[in-house]
C-alpha cells in the first residue's frame, strides 16, 4: 500500500506554491474592477442613464456616515499608538467626508450646473490619496521614544485646509478650466493612489492589514479610470461609485482590524513568529489529541467486543440493544431481540477439546454474520449464548429471518482441524414494545423462549409463549 509522508522538501515547496498562488490570488482580486469597466465600456451604450437623484442623495448620505464613522475610529487609533501613518490616515477619511459631502449636496443641481456638481467628487478622491500617501511615507519609521500626539490646532487647520479646498472647487466649476481640472484631478488621484501600491511592494510590507490598505488603492485608482471613461449617470460612472465603495469598505475593515487588536497597522500582526509558532504547537497539540481519541475509541471498540469471536461481548451489546429501543421510541420503527443458544455445545467441548470448541464458535459466529443485516448486531451474551438486535423487524419479520438462520446453522457442516462438526441452535425471539419495553424485559422474554425451544426438542425458534 501507498504511504505519504511530509519531507522538508515537500513542505517548502508547498509552502512556495502557495505563497506564490495567494500572490496571483491578490493580483486577480486586484484587476477585478477593470474586467467591469472594461465590459461596461465595449459592450454597454455609454447613452443609457440612470438619473435618480433621491437614490444618489440617499447613497452619498450613507458614505458620509460610513466615512465619518471610520474617521472616528482611525482617530482613536491613532490616541492609542500616536503614529504618523494613523494621523494622515484620519486626515484621509476626514478630508475626503468633509469634500465628498458637497457632491451629495448639489445632487439636485446637476442639471443646472453640472461642474459644480461633479468636481467634488474627484477632489475628494485626491484629497484622500495624497494624505494616504504622506502617511504610507511614514509608515513603520516612527521613533517610538519620541511618538507624540498632536496638538489640537494641527485637526483644526487641516479641517481649516478641507473647508479652504472645497471653496476653491467650488469657484473653478464655474471657471473656463472646469472640465479640464476634473480630468486633472482625477489623473492626480488616479497617480497617487497607484504610488501607493508600488510603495507599499517596493517596501515589501507584508502585514496583511497593508495587503489590504494595497488593494484598496489600487480599487480607488481604478475607480478613477471608470470615472474619466463614464459621464454623468451612465453606467460607467456608477460602476465607478461601487468600486470606490468597494475599496472604501475594504480599508475600513482592515481600520476595524486594527482598532480591535493592538489598535496600529504596524504592530497587528509584528509577532508573525510567534504566530508561526503558535500555529506549529496547535498543529501538535492537535495530532496528540487525534491519538489520544483513536487510542480511546480503539480501547471503547476492546471492551465492547468478545476477544474470541470479535462480536459484541454482553457490554457492548446491551449498549448498542440501549440505542436501538431509543431510535425505535423516536422513530416507532418495529424493533426484535434474539436470543439464541448452541444444543449440547459441552458434548463438543468433551469429545474434541475446549480449543476445538472456540474453533467452533468462531465459525459460528462467522456464518451468522454473513447471513444478517448490517443493521443487525450480533453478541456474545456468555459461553455459547448469543443473542441478536433485528431493528426494523416486526416479531414475523424476526421468524422469518431467524428460521432461515436456524436452517442454515442445522444443514452447515463446521470443519474444524479436519474434524466435521454439526450444530443446532435453539432461539427464542421477543419484540420490543410488545414483549417488553426495557432491556431486561425484553431479553428475559427471549431467554425464556429459548429454553422453552430447548424444552420442545432443541433445534428450534420459540417466538410465542403457546409454542
Amino acid at each position: 500500500m501507498m504511504r505519504f509522508s511530509r519531507s522538508p522538501e515537500s513542505e517548502r515547496f508547498v509552502r512556495s506554491l502557495s505563497k506564490a498562488y495567494a500572490v496571483f490570488l491578490l493580483l486577480a482580486l486586484a484587476a477585478v474592477p477593470a474586467f467591469a469597466i472594461a465590459y461596461v465600456h465595449f459592450f454597454q451604450d455609454p447613452t443609457l442613464h440612470f438619473e435618480h437623484h433621491g437614490f444618489h442623495e440617499v447613497a452619498i448620505g450613507v458614505s458620509l456616515l460610513q466615512g465619518a464613522l471610520i474617521a472616528y475610529v482611525t482617530f482613536h487609533c491613532y490616541l492609542r499608538s500616536k503614529e504618523t501613518f494613523l494621523y494622515w490616515l484620519t486626515l484621509g477619511f476626514l478630508g475626503f467626508t468633509l469634500v465628498y459631502g458637497w457632491h451629495g449636496v448639489f445632487t439636485r443641481l446637476s442639471d443646472d450646473h453640472m461642474m459644480l456638481f461633479i468636481l467634488f467628487g474627484p477632489a475628494s478622491r485626491l484629497v484622500m490619496a495624497i494624505c494616504l500617501l504622506i502617511g504610507l511615507l511614514s509608515y513603520g519609521r516612527d521613533d517610538e521614544s519620541a511618538l507624540e500626539l498632536k496638538p489640537n490646532s494641527f485637526w483644526w487647520a487641516a479641517i481649516s485646509v478641507f473647508v479652504v479646498i472645497s471653496i476653491i472647487v467650488s469657484l473653478v466649476a464655474f471657471s473656463p478650466w472646469a472640465i479640464a481640472s476634473r480630468w486633472l484631478m482625477e489623473l492626480a488621484a488616479m497617480g497617487v493612489m497607484l504610488s501607493c501600491a508600488v510603495i507599499i511592494v517596493m517596501r515589501r510590507i507584508n502585514s496583511p492589514l497593508m495587503t489590504v490598505y494595497a488593494i484598496s488603492v489600487v480599487f480607488f485608482a481604478q475607480s478613477s479610470i471608470a470615472f474619466m471613461l463614464g459621464t454623468a449617470w451612465n453606467h460607467q460612472w456608477w460602476l465607478a461609485h461601487a468600486i470606490f465603495a468597494v475599496g472604501f469598505m475594504a480599508l475600513s475593515y482592515s481600520v476595524i482590524q486594527g482598532f480591535l487588536t493592538t489598535g496600529s497597522f504596524s504592530k497587528v500582526y509584528s509577532q508573525a513568529e510567534l504566530f508561526e509558532q503558535l500555529r506549529a504547537e496547535k498543529e501538535r497539540a492537535d495530532d496528540a489529541l487525534l491519538k489520544l481519541r483513536n487510542a480511546h475509541e480503539e480501547l471503547e471498540v476492546i471492551a465492547a467486543t468478545d476477544s474470541l469471536t470479535s462480536c459484541a461481548n454482553r457490554r457492548g451489546f446491551e449498549n448498542s440493544a440501549q440505542i436501538e429501543m431509543e431510535r425505535s421510541k423516536r422513530s416507532g420503527a418495529p424493533l426484535s431481540f434474539v436470543t439464541l443458544d448452541l444444543d449440547h455445545f459441552k458434548q463438543i467441548n468433551d469429545q474434541h477439546g475446549h480449543t476445538i470448541g472456540d474453533q467452533v464458535l468462531i465459525a459460528f459466529v462467522g456464518l451468522v454474520k454473513k447471513s444478517l443485516r448490517p443493521s443487525d448486531i450480533l453478541g456474545r451474551i456468555g459461553g455459547e449464548e448469543f443473542a441478536i438486535i433485528l431493528p426494523d423487524a416486526s416479531l414475523d419479520d424476526a421468524v422469518t429471518m431467524t428460521e432461515r438462520l436456524r436452517q442454515m446453522i442445522e444443514f452447515e457442516l463446521f470443519t474444524i482441524e479436519d474434524r466435521t462438526i454439526n450444530l443446532t441452535v435453539s432461539f427464542g425471539v421477543s419484540q420490543f414494545g410488545v414483549d417488553g419495553d426495557d432491556y431486561d424485559a425484553l431479553y428475559k422474554v427471549a431467554d425464556h423462549r429459548m429454553y422453552r425451544a430447548k424444552e420442545l426438542g432443541r433445534n428450534k425458534v420459540v417466538s410465542n409463549e403457546q409454542s
